[in-house]
């Protein structure tokens, strides 16, 4: 529907998980310290010397770290309400792993628990590539960015100008977490600026103060990047800025952070869904003036289409039901007629000559022009109310299978309509013949008159002659009426029913455009946010103790 419908998914998972950290940040002791790089940049070797131990696995196959593996104190309580839904947690005791190190596992976080009291407020975490081919591992990247409360980007010569990570390096220079910059495999000749020029006007000015060259290291990496006065110096650095005695204000100020990013991020999706919800209205308000459009001009071409074919019919049915109540007669003879001739003989007063009457009416139904109505419905609305973007997600819903009504579904709903029509038709006529004396058997007052003059009103009205109703009404019933007040009553209480029966003939093949209609905004609505969902977010975004 609106520009926004890809975002708007995209921002409700992307608060909910930063809804989820928050909690689980308040609740955590260490801070996180999270390596972050692109393939082959050597993020495993730097990690292993930081720790000071091969905790991970390191060569030359890519890539190396197929699970995040984090180095974390005992007790820290990393496994408590952890936030990353799906994540399997393995923990393992560093003194217990062995000398093998470990490469992590796809879904898995490896937590290895110590007792190094230097370590003893830090978590420090290594990551699968965030250039990865696998959205896994991707995702791993992008998760445990949003837990850290400090980066390690790492970078390496022939890695530091792509574009995937740098475009990830400058989101981190834009945030306000604390980083660390290793540029790892340095050759020689290899300055700061070669790095820092490739983020061009981008990057902070502190940045190079921040950025430090490892050199490239033989075969066993490890203890020499140890050793090395570079690795050295940014590991002095780093402890110092995470010091112990530091971490309730980092903890404090990254949650602070945290806290502005998620008002942030609900201000937008609530915009969105704000824009989202008017243009829904807007949709549905087109929708229904279409209906309504069809649905007048399917009236019009009814009555315009009520042939003199029909009119001839009508004709005739009410001159067979003159013949069977000839009102020009004598009145003794017609008297002795009514009371002599049979019942039947004078026409449908048995029920099962009521219904065979009223399938005779159903069966002179013409289902094509109601299958047209809907199909010219059909073309508008996709016409004009589908959105023009064909990934669109209502583009799509609004052609899936089962929305548009089939030939045989418009079919049996005029069937559904005219069977409701058949028994309030049958309801009428017995509640307009119920107490009638045998004296009053004769004129407008006879059952078999009352049923035939009902009869023809549905005639009329099935083959679409709606605005002639009452005139036909009025040359069919005008022979039965006298002066008297019971008979002027029945008169006007048959027109009642009459005109009744063409409002509710009309709304029953209405409804089956309406119905099509309801299919339409069906799509819509199960692409839209939750009503409930919308009041929680407003919920968690106005909840000062999150």
């Amino acid at each position: 529907m609106t520009k926004g419908f890809q975002e708007i998914p995209f921002l409700a998972q992307r608060l909910r998980k930063a809804l989820d950290i928050l909690r689980y940040k308040k609740g955590m002791p260490c801070l996180w310290l999270v390596f972050l790089g692109g393939t082959g940049t050597g993020k495993s070797t730097l990690f292993n010397a930081l720790c000071g131990a091969p905790l991970s696995e390191t060569g030359v196959e890519r890539p190396k770290t197929t699970g995040p593996i984090l180095y974390a104190p005992r007790g820290c309580g990393i496994e408590r309400n952890f936030p990353l839904s799906g994540v399997e947690l393995c923990n393992k005791i560093f003194e217990t792993v062995g000398p093998r190190a470990s490469s992590g596992s796809a879904g898995r976080l490896t937590i290895l628990e110590h007792s190094r009291r230097e370590f003893s407020h830090l978590a420090l975490a290594d990551t699968p590539d965030l250039d990865s081919i696998e959205m896994n591992n991707r995702q791993f990247a992008e998760d445990f960015y949003l837990l850290s409360d400090a980066v390690i980007f790492v970078t390496s010569q022939e890695k530091y100008a792509d574009e995937v990570p740098r475009q990830f390096l400058l989101r981190i220079l834009k945030d306000q977490k604390p980083y660390f910059l290793l540029f790892n495999k340095a050759e020689q000749n290899t300055t700061p600026g070669d790095f820092l020029s490739t983020l061009q006007q981008e990057a902070p000015s502190q940045a190079g103060d921040r950025l430090w060259l490892i050199p490239y290291a033989p075969a066993n990496p490890l203890p020499f990047i140890s050793q090395d006065p570079s690795f050295l110096g940014f590991k002095s650095f780093l402890e110092q800025e995470l010091a112990e005695g530091n971490v309730e204000q980092l903890r404090a100020r990254m949650n602070s952070i945290r806290k502005k990013e998620i008002e942030q991020t609900a201000r937008r999706l609530l915009d969105l869904l704000q824009e989202e919800q008017r243009e829904a209205e807007a949709w549905r308000a087109g929708l229904r003036e279409r209906c309504d459009r069809m649905g007048q001009r399917f009236i019009k071409e009814q009555e315009q289409t009520f042939s003199q074919h029909s009119r001839d019919f009508i004709q005739r049915e009410i001159r067979k039901l003159f013949s069977k109540y000839d009102v020009l007669a004598k009145p003794r003879r017609a008297i002795r007629e009514i009371l002599f001739i049979p019942l039947r003989f004078l026409g449908l007063l048995a029920e099962e000559d009521r219904r065979e009457a009223l399938l005779k009416v159903r069966q002179r139904i013409d289902l094509v022009p109601v299958q047209t109505a809907v199909a010219s419905f059909n073309g508008m609305v996709l016409q004009d109310l589908s959105p023009k973007n064909h990934q669109a997600p209502l583009f799509e819903s609004m052609r899936r299978p089962g929305v548009a009504l089939t030939a045989q579904e418009v079919g049996a709903l005029v069937l559904q309509e005219q069977e409701r029509l058949e028994h309030w038709l049958e309801n009428q006529f017995t509640v307009l013949s119920q107490g009638i004396p045998w004296t009053k058997k004769w004129g407008i007052y006879s059952t078999s008159i009352l049923w035939g003059l009902l009869i023809i009103a549905f005639e009329i009205v099935v083959g679409g002659g709606f605005s002639i109703l009452d005139a036909a009404l009025d040359s069919a019933i005008a022979p039965f009426v006298t002066k008297g007040a019971v008979e002027l009553f029945a008169y006007r209480e048959i027109q009642k029913v009459a005109r009744e029966l063409a409002k509710r003939y009309q709304d029953g093949l209405l409804s089956v455009i309406k119905e099509q209609a309801k299919r339409y905004e069906a799509c819509l609505d199960s692409l839209l946010t939750a009503k409930e969902v919308v009041e929680g977010l407003e919920k968690d975004k106005d909840d000062k103790n999150v």
